[in-house]
């Protein structure tokens, strides 16, 4: 299933979007986002003035997307992941093509790469389903200070010994893109790569950021069995309250972490069991008729 986080601004914008992951040695990373949007035609400037005057509301919507995100993905491989330093920032810049619309995100995604007992670090497994990048679209890889590439698959279009970057449009598969980066002590001079074939790739539509903080594009094709006691704690939380209740209640009552209830909801949600809808800033929980 296709996790898209769907925050639409104005159908009028199509960003460009470019991905920076700076990976540190304890197997975090500092994720930076950026969206161009370029600003040609008057009410392309004022789909983007909007979007600014609900800055407060957007980086709430974008760090909950993301954190939903992160606990899926912790659940799933059973590691421990958390976001950190979670900002956002919207401005416009001046170019000699004209006028862009620029919102940069960032923060740290803790657990987001796998330590190996070498020393090594490994990353690529929370990419759950694959990744997806757009035609203009741009992926970097850093490695952390002190370590070097020593694998890459797919193919990158650009291969160095601290960094990589793959260009859109591409469609990464089930785990991909994977880096493995050493101690440069250990690490091999040349970086190696693991060639795979793809097949012709498809435009895919979506609108203009559906595709934005994916960060965010994650394939939840695999998880792990959820253990029956906790999912019939949910169940029966809501049926207890007429099959209408809070989100942030059931976390009270239940006791069990937000990421732990968020991922049974989405669960239920993707079996058909319970549906989800925005009020204010919580999330309202209703059995499925």
């Amino acid at each position: 299933m296709l996790w898209l986080v769907a925050l639409v601004i104005a159908s009028t914008l199509s960003p460009i979007i470019a991905y920076h992951v700076s990976l540190l040695p304890d197997g975090s990373a500092i994720w930076t986002v950026e969206h161009r949007f370029p600003l040609l035609k008057p009410e392309e400037a004022e789909a983007f003035g909007r979007l600014s005057a609900r800055s407060d509301n957007l980086t709430l919507e974008y760090r909950e997307a993301v954190e939903s995100i992160v606990s899926e993905a912790s659940f799933t491989l059973g590691r421990s992941m958390w976001i950190e330093d979670f900002r956002i920032e919207l401005k416009t810049a001046k170019t000699m093509s004209g006028e862009i619309g620029l919102i940069k995100i960032t923060f740290v995604w803790r657990g987001f790469s796998k330590p190996l007992e070498s020393g090594a670090l490994e990353l690529g497994d929370v990419f759950i389903g694959g990744f997806y990048l757009a035609d203009g679209e741009t992926l970097r890889i850093t490695a952390p200070e002190g370590f070097r590439v020593s694998e890459a698959r797919p193919a990158p279009d650009t291969l160095s010994v601290d960094y990589v970057e793959w260009r859109g449009r591409i469609v990464f598969s089930d785990g991909e893109p994977r880096l493995v980066v050493n101690p440069a002590s250990t690490a091999s001079q040349t970086p190696q790569t693991i060639m795979m074939d793809m097949s012709p790739l498809y435009a895919l539509a979506a609108s203009a950021l559906a595709l934005s903080v994916t960060l965010v594009i994650l394939r939840r094709r695999r998880r792990r069995p959820l253990w029956e006691s906790e999912l019939d704690t949910v169940l029966r939380i809501i049926k207890s309250h007429g099959g209408v209740i809070y989100q942030s209640q059931i976390v009270r009552e239940s006791g069990l972490s937000k990421s732990t209830v968020s991922t049974i909801l989405k669960v239920l949600e993707s079996e058909g069991r319970v549906v989800r809808e925005r009020e204010g800033r919580e999330n309202l929980v209703r059995l499925a008729r």
